[in-house]
């Protein structure tokens, strides 16, 4: 007497396989789509604590923090800092802004009197959606012992050409084309009378956050902190040879996600036009000079992007 057991045959559990495969196969797409989207919501966030941040900064000193300013040491100390330091109290890292040196203290590794600098990480500073390593410096940056933080967002110094056919404010230098016609300026600050085409019509801040030809090639020269070796703003630059370059700022030339990088402009993170990028997917996020948050398709037509970039140039174009 046989007795009848009840199973799969070997071909039934062949097709079940391949049915869950094939399902597999169609939400995995939907669970990275989600996951990207979560993490671009995050990456929005950041920029809305920067664009507040900066505001509370406004409404505190009466001006925007220098984008970039030189300090008393000489480099390669690079005592001087970006706008990035200056609103440190205004992302609660009051305490950590109250233990900073800006007489004598170094912004740069070692550190040296700043030691409380010194494998900072600040959230609000790195992209969600970014791959990289954010203690990993640039080729040619001055972070040896990758002690400081390669921030992924960058301010607006302006735009070069200038929209508004301006020479006197988009000066070029040895280091690429610096202009001062931004909410963020180099060796100078900004009002909100500064923005004459309206501060929501005015790019501030963006990202870093993606890779140049498979290269991370940010505005972190000197650190995420450090500022600038020279003190003078760009309408004093006095020749196409000087030696002038920012951290912490770009002057926007070209495209976003541009995959070259060019020699004298952007090829170095001490030259001064830095590609904006991000591995979201189409684009970059942005705030505004009102502190809205945007998304920039990386589409964008070249003029208009410009055109955002510079926040006085009589070029008033609606995002």
């Amino acid at each position: 007497m046989r007795i009848r057991r009840n199973a799969f045959t070997l071909v039934e559990l062949l097709v079940v396989i391949a049915i869950i495969g094939v399902l597999i196969a169609l939400l995995l797409p939907a669970v990275q789509q989600a996951r990207e989207a979560a993490r671009r919501m995050q990456c929005s966030n950041n920029f809305k604590q920067l664009g507040l941040a900066l505001h509370n900064y406004h409404d505190t000193f009466g001006a925007f923090p220098y984008g970039s300013r030189a300090g008393t040491v000489s480099y390669p100390n690079l005592s001087g800092v970006n706008w990035r330091t200056s609103i440190l109290p205004f992302l609660e890292q009051k305490n950590v802004f109250d233990q900073l040196n800006f007489e004598t203290g170094s912004f740069n590794e070692p550190f040296t009197g700043n030691e409380v600098l010194n494998n900072l990480v600040i959230d609000a500073y790195i992209c969600p959606s970014s791959p990289v390593d954010p203690k990993v410096a640039a080729p040619n940056a001055l972070n040896g012992n990758q002690g400081s933080l390669m921030h992924q967002y960058v301010g607006i110094a302006g735009a070069y050409p200038d929209p508004g056919g301006r020479t006197a404010v988009v000066k070029q230098t040895a280091r690429g084309y610096a202009a001062g016609t931004g909410m963020l300026r180099p060796g100078e600050v900004t009002r909100f009378r500064n923005a004459t085409d309206g501060t929501s019509n005015s790019l501030m801040v963006s990202e870093q956050s993606g890779m140049v030809d498979g290269v991370v090639l940010a505005a972190n020269y000197g650190g995420g902190w450090a500022g600038q070796p020279e003190s003078h703003p760009v309408p004093s630059i006095g020749s196409t040879s000087e030696n002038y370059y920012y951290t912490g700022l770009t002057t926007v030339r070209w495209q976003i996600n541009y995959e070259t990088a060019t020699a004298s402009s952007s090829s170095q993170p001490y030259e001064n036009n830095t590609i904006l990028n991000s591995l979201h997917p189409g684009g970059v996020m942005g705030a505004l000079g009102d502190g809205s948050t945007r998304f920039i398709p990386e589409t964008i037509d070249m003029e208009i992007l410009r055109r955002l970039s510079a926040c006085d140039d009589g070029q008033t174009v609606s995002f």
